[in-house]
C-alpha cells in the first residue's frame, strides 16, 4: 500500500475542472470532473480513474470532499473483453452525465459521486502495441480494479454505501472484486470495504461453459470467446472456471459475510438484442447468487451489447439511478 504522501501526489496530479452550464442553466452539468487520476505510483496510462462530483463547484482540495452518510457512490468498470483499447473509462461518460442531471433535479442529492475505473488490458491481435499497459495477464486486471478501490477508500471515497457496476467483462471484474483478495494473490492485509450492491450489465459470468457448449445462435462466437479468454487468463480451463463468478467455488460468503445482518443485492441486466452475450450467462449467475441467499433483481434493456454504454444516458442511467434510490 503506498504511503499517504504518495496518495496526495497522485491526487494532486489531476486537477478538477467543471463543464459549462447546459442551456444557460445556473449549475454546470458536471461541477467537478477529474480525469486521468493515477491510483498507483508509477502508473501506466491505463491505471487511472475519472471522477464526477455533483454540487455547485469543484471540491476545494485535490481529493473529493467527505461523503454525506446518506449519499451513495457509484463505481463503474468498463468492458471490452479485457483487451479492447477502444473501450476505456470514458465509456461511462454518457451515463454519468445523465445521472448527475437526475441528481441535480432530485431533492436530497442521493449521489455522492461517480467513478469510472481504467485498468491494464491484455494484448489485442488487431491492435498491436508496445505499451506495457496493453500487455496484461490475469490477475493484473483485477489487481488494478482492487488497487483503484483501495486508493479511493484511503481518500474516504466509497467507504460507506456504494454501488459497484460493470459492463460485459467489467461485470466479471465487479464480482471478482467482492471475493477475497487472496484468491488473486494479494495480501490478506488489503482491506477493502465491499459494495452494498453489484450491478452486472450484459455480463460475462461463465467463459468455460460458453466455450465448451455455445448456446444456439451464438456458435459462431466460440472461437472469439476462446481467443480472448486465453489471452486474458491463459490456457487452463481450471483457471477459466476459477475466475468466473458463476463457476468459482464458495465465494459468495466472502462478500455477504462482511455485511452481517444485511442482505446483499445483485442487479443483473441483459439487453434483449445482445448479439455477443447470451441470456444464459445471466441465468447461470442468478442461480448461483440466489442459492447463496443474495437478493437478485433482474432488469431488461433494449438494444445491442455495446448500446448499453454507448447510449448510457438511457437505460443504463435509469438502472443505476433506480439502484441508488433503492439504497436510501
Amino acid at each position: 500500500m503506498p504511503p499517504p504522501s504518495d496518495d496526495e501526489s497522485l491526487w494532486a496530479s489531476a486537477p478538477w475542472t467543471a463543464t459549462q452550464p447546459l442551456n444557460n442553466a445556473q449549475r454546470p452539468i458536471i461541477p467537478g470532473l477529474q480525469k486521468h487520476v493515477p491510483y498507483v505510483p508509477g502508473s501506466t496510462t491505463l491505471q487511472t480513474l475519472t471522477i464526477y462530483i455533483p454540487g455547485t463547484q469543484p471540491p476545494p482540495l485535490p481529493t473529493p470532499s467527505p461523503t454525506p452518510s446518506d449519499s451513495t457512490w457509484i463505481l463503474f468498470i468498463h468492458g471490452g473483453a479485457w483487451r479492447d483499447p477502444l473501450v476505456d473509462a470514458s465509456a461511462f461518460h454518457p451515463a454519468a452525465t445523465s445521472l448527475l442531471l437526475k441528481n441535480n433535479n432530485h431533492n436530497g442529492n442521493p449521489i455522492a459521486g461517480l467513478v469510472s475505473i481504467n485498468y491494464r488490458l491484455s494484448s489485442h491481435p488487431n491492435h498491436p502495441s508496445s505499451n506495457p499497459a496493453h500487455a496484461a495477464h490475469h490477475p493484473d486486471h483485477i489487481h488494478d480494479v482492487l488497487g483503484a478501490i483501495s486508493f479511493l477508500q484511503r481518500a474516504r471515497v466509497a467507504t460507506g454505501r456504494y454501488v459497484l457496476a460493470g459492463h460485459s467483462c467489467g461485470a466479471t471484474l465487479a464480482f471478482q472484486a467482492v471475493m477475497d483478495p487472496t484468491r488473486w494473490g494479494l495480501s490478506g492485509e488489503m482491506q477493502i470495504r465491499k459494495p452494498q450492491v453489484v450491478v452486472g450489465l450484459n455480463g460475462l459470468y461463465d467463459l468455460a461453459g460458453f466455450i465448451k457448449t455455445p448456446p444456439v445462435g451464438y456458435e459462431g462466437l466460440r472461437e472469439a470467446y476462446e481467443e480472448f479468454t486465453r489471452g486474458a487468463f491463459g490456457d487452463g480451463e481450471e483457471t477459466w472456471r476459477a475466475v468466473c463468478p458463476a463457476t468459482a467455488r464458495e465465494w459468495v460468503g466472502e462478500w455477504v459475510g462482511e455485511w452481517e445482518g444485511e442482505r446483499r443485492k445483485a442487479v443483473l441486466v441483459q439487453s434483449g438484442e445482445d448479439g455477443l452475450v447470451p441470456r444464459g450467462q445471466l441465468e447461470g449467475m442468478r442461480g448461483v447468487l440466489e442459492r447463496e441467499g443474495v437478493d437478485v433483481v433482474e432488469m431488461e434493456a433494449g438494444g445491442g451489447h455495446d448500446e448499453m454504454w454507448e447510449r448510457g444516458e438511457g437505460r443504463m442511467a435509469e438502472v443505476l439511478w433506480e439502484v441508488v434510490l433503492g439504497t436510501e
